[in-house]
């Protein structure tokens, strides 16, 4: 009798908001199954809210892409970048993302929420000025979230086309190792070219006080290059697929955003139940094992990798009540992964809610009319990104 075969992986969605619904399946007969990526490597999946919490906080799991077994589900080799302080362990981890986390503190982060406004409403007099349509990806998802990083790391926002369209090619799946290759190498060019001005003239901002943790020996330039360009990315696609996403969901919920519209109040608990229904990482968090151990009853290997599924955690019923379900009165949404776990939880999460919720509660405040010009199902959905997301969000009032 002949093994079964180990499933594909990216596996496919049934509804765009939903993840794979497999993940479910494969997980109620095997809480911790394997499948094979596209490069033919057999990797664990994770996908239990406790087996997720268990392993993005335990140490002999690492996130260096140098460790033996460490799954890759993008096109190329290239290496990631010295201070790419997301894909390294203790200690350099430690030190690097210690050297920016003043930089998100809360009071920090609502302080910037009046210019995140006056950036929101003047996206919202030029779209409102064209006409009664719009696509709110191009025309407010992507500037939006793009002018507050450039701001932030006061780069010229005439060069968010740059690292916009390289990101893209080497974050989608279809990409050529030949593409993805000269994609990551033109982009940290650009980088090093942004730290080097900095470093020849500081300024009163992130990456000029990143100058003084050069100076003082904390931060060798290379680093400086990489710590600059995670910085950058990861602020602005992620909040760009959020605001994209996040107003599909909610004009496919009227009642919810009604209530909304009628309590602006509700926005914080309505941020963190999209940030766990929609979950847009769907490729996964990539780990190796460094030693032998056992998770959700599983033994893996040292040099076995997985990949911990942060949209399944947060579809876990489990946790959370009828977790299909949106629902912004949600008792406990916070419970939700959505932001990692641990040691590796995501720096920016104040910065995003902070920016979410501006966002939503002036959209909807200025045209509270908006509507889908196409059903949901009918829009091009991001299948073949690390982060999920729609290409097009076509929409009236």
């Amino acid at each position: 009798m002949t093994a079964p075969a180990i499933p594909a992986f990216p596996m496919p969605r049934r509804h765009p908001l939903d993840p794979p619904p497999q993940y479910r399946e494969l997980s109620a007969e095997q809480p911790v199954f394997q499948v094979q990526t596209p490069r033919g490597e057999a990797v664990w999946v994770v996908t239990r809210h406790a087996d997720v919490r268990a392993v993005l906080t335990d140490t002999r799991f690492s996130s260096d892409p140098k460790t033996p077994g460490y799954p890759s589900y993008i096109s190329g080799d290239t290496p990631i970048p010295p201070g790419f302080f997301l894909n390294q362990d203790a200690p350099d981890h430690t030190r690097l993302r210690r050297l920016v986390t003043r930089e998100f503190l809360i009071t920090q982060m609502e302080a910037k929420r009046p210019r995140m406004k006056a950036i929101l409403d003047t996206l919202l007099d030029d779209m409102v000025r064209q006409g009664n349509s719009a696509d709110l990806v191009t025309q407010l998802a992507f500037p939006m979230a793009a002018t507050v990083m450039c701001e932030l790391l006061d780069v010229p926002y005439e060069d968010h086309t740059i690292f916009v369209t390289l990101t893209d090619t080497i974050l989608n799946r279809s990409s050529t190792p030949e593409q993805a290759e000269g994609a990551a190498r033109e982009l940290m060019a650009y980088f090093d070219r942004v730290v080097t001005a900095r470093e020849q003239q500081p300024t009163d901002d992130m990456l000029g006080r990143l100058v003084g943790q050069e100076e003082a020996g904390k931060l060798s330039h290379d680093e400086f290059v990489g710590l600059a360009a995670l910085l950058m990315l990861s602020g602005y696609d992620t909040m760009a697929q959020m605001i994209g996403l996040g107003t599909a969901t909610l004009l496919e919920h009227p009642d919810q955003l009604d209530d909304l519209k009628a309590d602006p109040s509700l926005y914080p608990q309505a941020i963190e139940e999209l940030l766990r229904y929609l979950s847009i990482n769907h490729a996964g968090l990539p780990r190796a094992a460094t030693e032998d151990l056992t998770v959700g009853g599983q033994e893996i290997r040292a040099g076995d990798g997985l990949l911990v599924m942060i949209n399944a955690a947060n579809r876990d019923a489990a946790v959370f009540e009828a977790p299909d379900t949106f629902d912004i009165h949600r008792k406990d949404p916070q419970a939700h992964v959505a932001f990692g776990h641990g040691f590796h939880k995501c720096i920016g999460l104040t910065l995003a809610r902070v920016e979410l919720s501006t966002v939503f509660a002036g959209l909807f405040a200025r045209v509270p009319t908006l509507k889908l010009s196409r059903p949901l199902e009918d829009l091009p959905f991001r299948h073949d990104m690390v982060l999920y997301g729609v290409r097009e969000l076509p929409v009236t009032w």
